[in-house]
C-alpha cells in the first residue's frame, strides 16, 4: 500500500498546480496581436483551463476511491512532520519540525 498525500498523487500525474500552464510559453510579439489572433488565443487558452480543470478534478476523484478502497494511504501528521524534519537545514520549516519533535521526544532521523 502506498501512503501519499493528495498533493503528492497529483504531482505524480503532473496536476499539482490548480492552474493550468498554458499561457506560460505563448510567444509574445513585439507589436502585439491582431483582434482575431487575440479572440484565438484565448479561445485556446479557455479550452486548455477547462480541459486541465477536468483532468485534474477527475485525478482528485481517483485519488479518494483509492483511499477508498486501500490503495493507498494518507500520511499521517507525525509521518509529513518528520518528512518536512528531514528537509534542507536551513528552511525554518525544517527547523520549526525538528524542535517540535524534539520537544515530543520523537527521533526524526
Amino acid at each position: 500500500m502506498e501512503v501519499l498525500t493528495l498533493d503528492e498523487y497529483l504531482g505524480r500525474l503532473g496536476l499539482s498546480s490548480p492552474i493550468s500552464d498554458f499561457m506560460l510559453d505563448k510567444l509574445r510579439l513585439p507589436h502585439g496581436l491582431t483582434l482575431r489572433q487575440e479572440k484565438q488565443l484565448e479561445k485556446e487558452a479557455m479550452k486548455a483551463a477547462y480541459e486541465h480543470s477536468a483532468k485534474r478534478n477527475a485525478a482528485i476523484a481517483e485519488y479518494y476511491e483509492k483511499i477508498a478502497k486501500g490503495e493507498i494511504r494518507r500520511k499521517t501528521v507525525l509521518e509529513r512532520r518528520i518528512e518536512i524534519a528531514n528537509g534542507h537545514e536551513d528552511n525554518e520549516a525544517t527547523q520549526a519540525a525538528r524542535r517540535k519533535l524534539i520537544k515530543d521526544g520523537i527521533a526524526w532521523r
